[in-house]
Order: C-alpha cells, then sequence, then structure tokens
C-alpha cells in the first residue's frame, strides 16, 4: 500500500502525540485512525481503520528472530 507522506505523518503523529500523553493503547490508535479519516473522510470507517493500525504497526512493529 502505498501512502502520501503526509498522511502517514498525520497518522504516525497523532498516534505518538496521544502515546506521549499516556493515552491507554485504543486511545492512541483511535487517535491515528481519526487522522486517517479527516484525510480520506469518504472511506468506511472499517477500512480507514485496517489501513491506519497497518500504518502504525508497520512503523513501530520490529521483527526479531533469534537464532538456536
Amino acid at each position: 500500500m502505498v501512502v502520501a507522506q503526509e498522511v502517514a505523518e498525520a497518522v504516525l503523529n497523532a498516534f505518538n502525540a496521544a502515546r506521549e500523553a499516556g493515552k491507554p493503547p485504543v486511545e492512541c490508535y483511535r487517535a491515528g485512525v481519526q487522522a486517517w479519516r479527516d484525510h480520506y473522510p469518504d472511506q468506511a470507517p472499517e477500512y480507514a481503520a485496517k489501513q491506519a493500525v497497518a500504518l502504525i504497526l508497520r512503523a513501530n512493529v520490529k521483527l526479531r528472530v533469534d537464532e538456536d
């Protein structure tokens, strides 16, 4: 999925601002989703949520593989 840099920054900034404010995780994700919906108001809420959460996870999740 290719996302405009402006949208990606808005989503991540909203998520991180909520996180830094000490909000619970669900509110952090909601802030990111709302930022997405602000840029794409015509998208279905479920679709917008999936897109925003996927973007947040890609930016924040690191995969670690342990070698045996």
